[in-house]
């Protein structure tokens, strides 16, 4: 935020720009909750997503839905109503079963299926 301009700051973080240029010259002020929200605001805004897994439920016939698109691997269809973490990878899609030991499973899309 250092890089930036007071304008840019101020509009970034929900604030007046008069604030913003107070506390880049070094003011803090005593109460501040006001300042501590808008920067909250502005975290969860712009933070990216730290984890990659997904919690997905597997459908009759091992079917997997995820991202709009049907997927499944070799050995779903015993596992329907289970809940796996599924991850992006190479092309498909990484799953793995939540219970001990736990198993993964590559998915990849399935053919002819519905939108």
């Amino acid at each position: 935020m250092r890089q930036s301009t007071v304008t840019e700051v101020a509009r970034a973080l929900g604030m007046s720009r008069r604030t913003a240029h107070r506390l880049r010259d070094g003011y803090w002020p005593r109460d501040a909750r006001g300042i501590l929200a808008y920067w909250e605001s502005f975290k969860g805004r712009s933070a990216s997503q730290v984890s990659s897994w997904f919690l997905r439920r597997v459908y009759p016939g091992g079917v997997v839905l995820h991202a709009g698109g049907h997927w499944s691997a070799h050995g779903l269809a015993v596992r329907v109503g289970q809940q796996l973490a599924v991850a992006r990878s190479d092309g498909g899609l990484l799953a793995q079963t939540l219970e001990l030991p736990a198993q993964r499973f590559e998915l990849v899309p399935m053919e002819g299926a519905p939108a």
